[in-house]
């Protein structure tokens, strides 16, 4: 069963408050006070009623007066939907249940939906908060079984409850040390009148005398009125004898009788049913006689008439059933013959594009070649792979080969350049001159020197960026003329020279020819290095061929193709193979159906030639036989239908001959059995025996009506009587006794007379009366109080009884189930829960054990939880209530409180789980759907 919504109309500070769609796993959140508490009071009261004010829990009607009660919606796995509505009323409020079908019902059928479960015993099981959570240390055996049974068994703590007030009963009335309980007093008391009246008696050894006489009076009367009551008894029962005698004599004899006879096995009315099964037998033979000559003559005439035999004429049927099948298969073996040709046609064609293959395979190598779509996918990949390499070669190629005319053209222009180059020494003179004369004509400035410095350093950084050797060589040339630059600055200082105009301008034509040389020569290195990554590439790009040209190789060998066969025809040779397997198949297959028409054809063949030979055709051409066959078929079925009614008489007849003869062998069989019931050979003895049958039953039936008058003590009592005189003496013996017995008593009660007389008269003293008065009445109290001390101590016992068997079959389930539970919950940390020293253990993983209050509080609750949870699922049997929870957890690490929530996730399959919280972190172990807000 569980809540899928709620309607309260007024509880508490709640009015007209609606939840709907309350899922299985179902979280209500809200802040302090915002009202969770009330709704599941709310939810305790729909079902169990409201408070009385007699109860300690409050009521929660509205402070307005207004109205009280509301709705909880149900689903039961049996009922369906159900709407329970309470609202002010009696004491509990009133109650009416609405059913799906429409019907309603009262208390007793809410109970009835409830399993029989009351307030107490759910909101010990199904019902708990943080305070039970915190109690679990204090539990005891005694106590842990006194809850479970409340909780688990019962439904209340009534049995409990019984069984500490009839304790406290019994330590009221009785305790074996104690003083002041009740018996205790009192037998105190009686003690003491015991010995006053005692001492009185003492003094008085005539009254003893006296007393003790009247006792054995009294005790005298006693036992005379027994034997006088027996023996009367005994007369009255032998008079009831003699009265039966003659009956139970005629019994006897009877009873002889047929034990004499014995056991006769005979069936009832045996001798009327076998001359009632002797009369129809000679009627059947009769009939049946009749009935069997007209079939003989019936048959006479079929015989007379005979034109094919049955066999003969199913074959024809058969045969000419087949024949436009026949023809059929004649012309599938032509047009099969024909695509036999076409097929080898087109193979021959096939084979003559693939000219290459020098030696044809067998057909069953053909057939095995792996054709599919993977081999064709292989191929273009293969020719795609094959064509983009080849392209990228040819790229390769053409711009190596402009790579190359464009260095032959640089080492043109630096060969020309080195030609009009002037020496080195020259050159380096005529530079200190000009550079002289510059330095003369404005302030001295190591321009060159500087710029040396400059294009060195430049240099040096660019060879360390593309790791050039030219470059680094370069760099070294202009450092070498950046120090001679500073030499000759330095010397250029204090000299001084004339420089002729036209040397300067070939000084400056010079420098710019050695300028243009240094640039061709990096763009030479530049073109050198791309050549060489280009040439490697090339390399990369052949040996990738040489790849491909094995994986040509190998589809080569799967085609049965020659090692130059070009690649190029290889899908053209992939898709004639594919022509030929499918021509190949074809072929097959065209082979089996032909050479399964031509079996049956054979067959059939076979079959008309044995029908001809029977019927004496053989001399007819084969399309003569088929007409002639056709032609009889017709002639047959006209004499068959002339026969049907000749047939179908006889049918009739033979089934009423059959008839006959079963009927008759029913009656054969039926006066063999009656024979054999009554164990005669023959029915002369037969009728014997049912003679002595019948006279036996009316002997039975006057035992029956005689042993009716006996009773089981009559025939005990007369089992050893062999005369009516032994009856007649016992009686007159036991009157006698009776008489004497008689005199005897009149002498007793005289006896008893005088004794209470004199009694009387020595009583008559005060203090003595008194006394005995007093001890009597005393002992009277004390004897009430012990027979009330003796139920109660009964009534313990059964209650004791009942809840140690309850215990011994509950304790250990509940303890399994909740250590599995505390395992699950402490991550297999600990591994039992039990009772040791009369309180509850736990055993952690490495062997310890430990008492709850030697636990954190968090495990504590841990703890308590799995007991909980232990004792839902023992009653999942028969109650499947919803879990209300509210706000167990604020001790629980995060960790923890995984582990419990991921167990409760499991539970809700069972149980529905209603979570009521303020703390909104829990609400990520609930889906959307299933969190509701209160404001």
């Amino acid at each position: 069963m569980r809540i899928s919504g709620l309607e309260i109309i007024g509880y508490g500070r709640w009015e007209n408050k609606k939840i709907t769609d309350l899922h299985d796993f179902q979280l209500i959140f809200g802040q302090n006070e915002a009202g969770k508490s009330t709704i599941m009071a709310f939810i305790h009261s729909i079902l169990f009623g409201f408070p009385t004010k007699q109860q300690s829990l409050p009521r929660m009607e509205p402070k307005n007066k207004g109205a009280y009660g509301g709705k909880l919606e149900l689903q039961d796995d049996v009922r369906g939907k159900v709407i329970v509505e309470r609202l002010r009323g009696k004491a509990t409020g009133d109650v009416t249940v609405y059913f799906e079908d429409g019907s309603t019902g009262t208390e007793s059928d809410l109970e009835e939906l409830l399993g029989g479960m009351d307030r107490a015993r759910f909101q010990s099981i199904f019902s708990f908060d943080i305070h039970g959570l915190q109690n679990v240390q204090n539990l005891k055996e005694v106590d842990f079984e006194r809850y479970l049974l409340a909780t688990g068994t019962i439904g209340s703590d009534v049995l409990i409850r019984a069984e500490e007030r009839l304790q406290k009963r019994l330590d009221e009335l009785f305790k074996p040390s104690g003083k002041n309980p009740q018996l205790n007093k009192q037998l105190q008391v009686v003690k003491q009148a015991f010995t006053t009246y005692q001492d009185g008696k003492q003094h008085n050894q005539q009254y003893l005398r006296i007393v003790e006489d009247l006792e054995k009076a009294k005790q005298g009367v006693t036992d005379n009125q027994a034997q006088r009551q027996e023996l009367q008894l005994a007369v009255e029962f032998g008079e009831t004898l003699l009265k039966v005698w003659p009956v139970y004599e005629e019994w006897r004899f009877l009873q002889g009788q047929i034990e004499q006879l014995g056991s006769l096995a005979f069936p009832a009315n045996g001798i009327v049913r076998l001359e009632h099964l002797e009369a129809r037998e000679k009627e059947l033979d009769a009939q049946l006689i009749q009935w069997q000559e007209r079939l003989m003559q019936l048959m006479e005439q079929q015989r007379a008439s005979e034109f094919w035999s049955d066999a003969d004429a199913e074959s024809v049927d058969a045969l000419l059933e087949t024949w436009p099948l026949f023809q059929e298969w004649q012309e599938r073996l032509a047009a099969i013959d024909k695509e036999t040709l076409y097929l080898e046609d087109k193979e021959a064609k096939q084979f003559a594009m693939l000219d290459a293959v020098k030696v044809i395979p067998e057909d069953e190598t053909i057939l095995a070649m792996r054709l599919d779509a993977s081999v064709e996918q292989g191929l273009a990949k293969l020719q795609q792979e094959a064509k983009e390499q080849a392209q990228q070669l040819a790229n390769e190629e053409q711009d190596l080969a402009w790579k190359k005319r464009e260095l032959a053209q640089y080492q043109e222009q630096c060969e020309d350049l080195e030609r009009d180059l002037w020496p080195s020494a020259k050159y380096q003179q005529v530079q200190r001159q000009v550079e002289g004369r510059n330095t003369r004509m404005k302030a001295p400035i190591p321009v060159v020197a500087l710029m040396g410095t400059v294009a060195f350093v430049l240099a040096l950084i660019v060879a360390g960026f593309m790791q050039n050797v030219i470059l680094y060589g370069l760099a070294g040339l202009l450092l070498i003329g950046a120090v001679l630059a500073w030499v000759g600055f330095v010397r250029s200082k204090g000299t001084q020279s004339s420089t002729d105009p036209l040397e300067v301008a070939a000084f400056l034509e010079q420098k710019q020819a050695r300028a243009a040389l240094k640039k061709n020569y990096d763009k030479m290195d530049d073109l050198a290095f791309q050549m060489e990554t280009s040439e490697q590439n090339r390399m990369r790009l052949r040996q990738n061929h040489v790849g491909l040209e094995m994986e040509w190789q190998k589809y080569r060998e799967l085609f049965v193709l020659p090692q130059d066969f070009p690649s190029e025809r290889l899908e053209s040779a992939l898709f004639a193979w594919r022509e030929i397997q499918q021509v190949l198949e074809s072929k097959q297959k065209a082979w089996r159906d032909a050479q399964v028409l031509r079996h049956k054809m054979t067959e059939w063949k076979t079959r008309l030639d044995d029908l001809v030979e029977r019927l004496d055709m053989e001399s007819l051409a084969e399309d003569e036989q088929i007409a002639t066959l056709k032609m009889k078929q017709r002639a047959r079925k006209n004499f068959v239908a002339e026969i049907a009614k000749s047939q179908e008489k006889e049918e009739q007849l033979r089934n009423q001959v059959a008839i006959l003869e079963r009927e008759k062998a029913v009656l054969v069989k039926e006066r063999a059995d009656l024979l054999e019931v009554a164990n005669a050979a023959d029915t002369e003895f037969f009728r014997k025996k049912g003679m002595q049958v019948e006279e036996q039953r009316a002997w039975q039936e006057r035992v029956v009506l005689l042993r009716a008058q006996l009773s089981d003590g009559h025939l005990e009592a007369l089992r050893y009587v062999s005369q009516e005189a032994d009856i007649s003496a016992g009686v007159l013996e036991k009157r006698n006794r009776l008489r004497a017995l008689d005199a005897e008593l009149d002498g007793y009660r005289k006896t008893i007379a005088e004794k209470e007389l004199a009694r009387e008269t020595l009583e008559d003293g005060q203090s003595f009366s008194d006394r005995m008065q007093h001890y009597y009445l005393e002992r009277e109290v004390f004897q009430d109080m012990a027979k009330e001390w003796m139920r109660v101590k009964l009534a313990k016992e059964m209650v004791g009884t009942i809840m140690r068997k309850l215990q011994e079959e509950k304790l250990p389930k509940v303890l399994a189930r909740a250590t599995h539970f505390f395992q699950m919950l402490s991550k297999e940390n600990y591994v039992q829960v039990r009772f040791a020293e009369n309180r509850l253990q736990v055993e952690r993983r490495d062997g310890l054990r430990f008492f709850p209050e030697e636990l954190s509080q968090a495990t504590k609750e841990q703890l308590y939880l799995a007991i909980r949870f232990a004792m839902i699922q023992m009653l999942h049997g028969t109650q499947r209530l919803p879990i209300i929870i509210d706000d167990s957890f604020v001790n629980f690490d995060e960790e923890r409180l995984e582990e419990i929530m991921l167990l409760l996730q499991e539970i809700r399959h069972e149980n529905q789980v209603l979570f009521f919280t303020c703390h909104k972190q829990l609400s990520k172990y609930f889906s959307k759907e299933a969190q509701h807000m209160l404001y």
